[in-house]
């Protein structure tokens, strides 16, 4: 926190005036206003806009500095060189976001009461696709009525079919099991989330490394890549519990946003479109000034206090920012390299975000020229080898996708390939071993082993019109092959290398999806909630009285309540949970 001096001149100097005024984009210099009230946000992804959406509603001038040509971070469309909209991924827009959906009502749309929320369409269904079985289509129910059905009278009986396949394939002690691990989650003390589920992994708390296939669809991978953007080998076992139970009282709408769009949401166009570009000019409009093409290189210090920053244009000419504030909203894997042993020194907590890890999740977009509805939602892949996840747009898209490139497209299949080190069914290479063409066939031919079977063809290569790969991802097929985007993952144990958004320098915060929050998981409501409280702990440390911008609280079931009071007893004792019965797991000192 900033030391008494620092934080009288601040207070005394609050006053002075008012917001710089909006800027078109040009090369970095130093920014000049109100002492005070001037901030410098580096990175224009979901985390960074919200910050400065926060702090200019409330006054400050605020700059914000991009690396990229255009903003968004990893939510941003992409487009391609024949001008078709591809993305990073698919966007969900879970209905127990709060912190997102309230920023998106504030940021005006033309035509929408509700700003860009309006620009959100409800999913009625989601479908797991397996090899060799029947796929399963799961409603998603609340609240009714549906605006369209949430499943074709084939996808029902697939889904009945699936539904008894699952039954007759799982052991009777798996499913007592799976119950068992379940129950002690929701069941558990924040004390014993926090100190003995977040430091195992979900495979390891669910126990699937010796499981049928069928409980692994149930409590594994099947069930988390749905839902949140990593695997169960590698996450916590606290952070997929915590949102599996968020998403269990959304379809029971208990825990929704109040907007009538049920559990699950996407965009009605390309998100750039729909979302980030009227956010943009939103934030231009009352004063936030752009810099694009600005990388941030440094910070310079006097002791405990950043005295300006360095940014880096595409040229590699160097600038000076200056401000009172500056966020740092870059993504994680960027962070390191602008820790500087001065800055260790200051705060040396933020040596631990070197630990925190990242993994792949690369978009890839099959353009195709007939439009494939194959549910009203999202599609899991649970036996493809690369580990991916779809969803067909043109379903859910006001402007039709003819009007793009050639006008030949009809839909996009946008697919999110999430494990790259894997051998594919039909290459046998890993992702990482393979070409940008070898990637887009062995992807396109997952998802056909999926879809095409039981004599029923959704999918076939002369409907494909192109595809277009993440950018990001270069030197494919080669040694060298890196990605540039890769995702926060809840290792277990990283809660504790997370940062505050606040620093022990005292005019240094930190925002993203990878700070604390009580999210908790990689998502776009977890960086919304860290540029939240970002902004407040610029409010704070500026003394500016006022509402500071309000984060959302989680849903808790009231039925658990006197259940987590019991295992606070029990965990203060060293004993297990009182459903850990099957295979019980004592909290380590």
């Amino acid at each position: 926190m900033p030391s008494q001096s620092r934080r009288a001149f601040i207070k005394s100097a609050a006053w002075a005036g008012g917001v710089a005024a909006a800027m078109t984009l040009a090369p970095a210099h130093p920014v000049r206003a109100v002492a005070g009230r001037s901030v410098a946000v580096f990175g224009a992804g979901p985390a960074g806009l919200t910050a400065a959406h926060e702090l200019a509603e409330r006054g400050f001038a605020v700059t914000v500095y991009e690396k990229l040509a255009d903003f968004g971070g990893k939510t941003r469309s992409i487009y391609s060189q024949d001008g078709l909209p591809g993305e990073h991924g698919f966007r969900s827009f879970f209905g127990f976001y709060h912190n997102l959906p309230d920023t998106m009502r504030r940021t005006p749309f033309p035509g929408n009461v509700n700003g860009t929320l309006d620009n959100l369409v409800r999913l009625n269904a989601e479908m797991i696709v397996g090899t060799n079985r029947k796929n399963l289509t799961i409603p998603l129910p609340f609240p009714l009525p549906f605006s369209q059905p949430p499943m074709t009278p084939q996808a029902f009986v697939d889904s009945v079919a699936a539904v008894f396949e699952t039954l007759f394939r799982l052991p009777l002690h798996e499913a007592i099991f799976a119950a068992e691990r379940l129950a002690v989650y929701v069941s558990s003390c924040g004390e014993r989330k926090l100190g003995q589920w977040e430091r195992m992994t979900w495979w390891d708390f669910a126990k699937l490394d010796n499981s049928s296939p069928e409980y692994g669809r149930f409590l594994g991978d099947g069930f988390i890549r749905s839902l949140v953007a990593t695997k169960s080998a590698n996450c916590s076992a606290h952070s997929i519990g915590l949102v599996g139970e968020e998403y269990v009282w959304s379809l029971l709408n208990l825990n929704n946003d109040n907007d009538g769009r049920g559990n699950d949401r996407v965009l009605n166009g390309p998100t750039t479109e729909a979302w980030i570009s009227p956010w943009v000019d939103y934030l231009r409009s009352i004063g936030v000034t752009f810099r694009a093409g600005q990388r941030l290189s440094g910070f310079q210090l006097d002791g405990s206090h950043i005295v300006s920053a360095t940014v880096t244009d595409a040229g590699g000419g160097r600038h000076e920012v200056e401000a009172d504030h500056y966020i740092s909203a870059i993504p994680l894997d960027k962070v390191p390299d602008v820790l500087s042993d001065e800055m260790i020194a200051a705060d040396p907590a933020l040596d631990a975000i070197r630990r925190l890890q990242a993994a792949w999740m690369v978009g890839l977009q099959f353009f195709l020229t007939e439009r494939v509805d194959l549910v009203n939602g999202h599609t899991s892949f649970v036996d493809a080898p690369w580990s991916m996840t779809s969803i067909n747009e043109a379903q859910f898209w006001r402007r039709p996708l003819s009007t793009y490139g050639d006008r030949t497209v009809r839909d996009v299949c946008s697919v999110i390939i999430s494990e790259w080190d894997a051998p594919g069914t039909f290459t046998r290479k890993t992702a990482k071993q393979c070409t940008p063409e070898e990637i887009a066939a062995e992807a396109w031919a997952q998802l056909k082993a999926g879809l095409n079977d039981d004599g029923v063809t959704q999918l076939t290569d002369d409907m494909l019109h192109s595809w277009f790969l993440d950018p990001a991802l270069t030197g494919a097929g080669t040694p060298d092959v890196a990605y540039d985007d890769p995702i926060f993952i809840q290792n277990p144990g990283s809660w504790y290398d997370r940062p505050d958004a606040h620093t022990a320098i005292d005019n240094l915060f930190l925002a993203g999806d990878w700070i604390k929050t009580q999210m908790n998981v990689a998502c776009m409501e977890a960086a919304n909630e860290g540029g939240r409280l970002a902004a407040n702990a610029v409010l704070h440390a500026a003394g500016v009285p006022g509402s500071p911008a309000k984060v959302f609280p989680r849903y808790t079931m009231p039925l658990w309540e006197p259940l987590k009071l019991i295992d606070r007893e029990l965990y203060k004792a060293g004993q297990p949970n009182m459903f850990d019965v099957i295979d019980r797991r004592y909290p380590v000192r």
